[in-house]
């Protein structure tokens, strides 16, 4: 009967962290998956947190507008380098964690807008400026700081989608 009971206590204990791990898996990518924001100035809005460069070149060979791509070096870079053709779907490329434009020539020849800047709320001020109808607005942020940038974007949103 112990043995029992001790075997019942252990099939629980793996049941609980298995469905602990499955919980904070959906949380995690909850987090990190593409998410959609509705419309500002008329262009859709997505934001992607900690994105993976091959599936955020996927994505962006989907959509069906051109993109304005908000988003720090490190993703930009990754997914240029990952794939070139990106650039073909761009049509403004803001940079917000760099005041220095870091992409091969060949890169960005085809994309119309580009900026660079060193931090998130001069990009969100300039990002007004490259506002356009039937478009995308893709924000991307990852790094240390992901999660006050997630914050600060988000913030932004909703003090000027309801304007």
């Amino acid at each position: 009967m112990e043995n029992q009971k001790e075997k019942q206590s252990e099939k629980q204990s793996v049941e609980n962290t298995l469905l602990n791990a499955r919980n904070e898996s959906l949380q995690n990518m909850q987090k990190t998956s593409i998410r959609p924001h509705g419309k500002l100035w008329g262009m859709d809005v997505f934001s992607w947190y900690l994105p993976r460069p091959e599936l955020l070149a996927n994505t962006i060979h989907t959509f069906p507008f051109p993109i304005v791509w908000v988003g720090n070096v490190n993703d930009i870079l990754a997914t240029f380098e990952l794939d070139p053709q990106v650039a073909s779907q761009l049509n403004t490329l803001l940079f917000h964690d760099s005041s220095r434009l870091r992409l091969p020539v060949d890169s960005w020849l085809t994309v119309k807008n580009i900026a660079s800047v060193s931090n998130l709320e001069d990009a969100l001020r300039l990002l007004s400026s490259f506002k356009q109808r039937n478009a995308v607005l893709l924000f991307t942020a990852s790094g240390e700081d992901w999660e006050l940038s997630k914050e600060t974007f988000e913030k932004y949103l909703s003090i000027h989608q309801a304007i």
